[in-house]
């Protein structure tokens, strides 16, 4: 799978799953532009990416749920790599986002998920989308989550509620794209090896037992993913949501 001459954007991509997609991307070929919401996070992961492989990659520092920042920086991107030719929406967890019950959360808790996991995603689709369009080739890849379709005990109704919302607008945009050489695609992921250092060690021992490979995801298993939808070995594939979990049945 090459993706030489093509230019990625991801997002939430200065550590964890996201630099492990911008890794990928940058391997198989394509000029990385790294998100992240904090400068000197996106700069590291950048210097990182160019010193592993030989593609360009560079910091692109940006609040996604900020409009007028999402477009500025994709016209930056424009003028420093190219046009965006590959979009993943990574970003997808609040600064200071927590777990809680429906029940007893608060209004002013649900926003931050909805601007980010839906707005945000939007504000960055809707950017990149008209030039994919233009140009006749384009890749939108959403990071998901398997708490869009399935129920959790564990406090993650309303990050559920808006991934579920994201998937449902892709599902729409993939078809009216579809005839345009544009591909959208979500990748619902299981629990992955971000959240090894969560307080309570015995709930995430029973979580993995539910996954039967017997261990969390990793961001490079992510990345290989992402870099299949993006190739054109993926472009057939449109309009899904595809489960990246290790074949868990937690919450099932």
């Amino acid at each position: 799978m090459t993706l030489n001459g093509r230019v990625a954007l991801v997002t939430g991509a200065g550590r964890s799953v996201g630099f492990g997609i911008a890794r990928a991307l940058a391997a198989a070929g394509a000029a990385v532009a790294v998100n992240d919401l904090h400068p000197d996070r996106a700069e590291q992961a950048a210097a990182d990416i160019a010193a592993l492989s030989a593609s360009p990659a560079v910091a692109s520092p940006f609040d996604v749920t900020d409009h007028a920042a999402v477009l500025a920086a994709v016209a930056a991107i424009g003028e420093q790599l190219g046009p965006v030719d590959i979009l993943v929406n990574n970003a997808g967890v609040p600064e200071n986002g927590g777990a809680e019950p429906f029940a007893s959360s608060k209004p002013e808790s649900w926003m931050p998920y909805i601007q980010l996991n839906l707005l945000g995603s939007m504000y960055c689709v809707h950017a990149v989308l008209p030039g994919m369009i233009e140009r006749g080739w384009g890749r939108v890849i959403q990071i998901s989550s398997g708490a869009s379709s399935v129920g959790l005990p564990i406090g993650m109704s309303v990050y559920g509620a808006s991934k579920a919302g994201i998937e449902g607008l892709l599902r729409h945009v993939a078809v009216e794209v579809g005839p345009s050489g544009v591909t959208v695609n979500a990748l619902a992921l299981g629990l992955m090896e971000n959240v090894a250092q969560m307080p309570d060690q015995q709930q995430l021992a029973r979580m993995v037992r539910g996954i039967p490979v017997g261990r969390l995801g990793r961001g490079e298993e992510v990345g290989a993913a992402a870099a299949w939808l993006a190739s054109e070995q993926g472009a057939f594939v449109t309009g899904q949501v595809i489960h990246l979990n290790g074949g868990s049945t937690f919450g099932r």
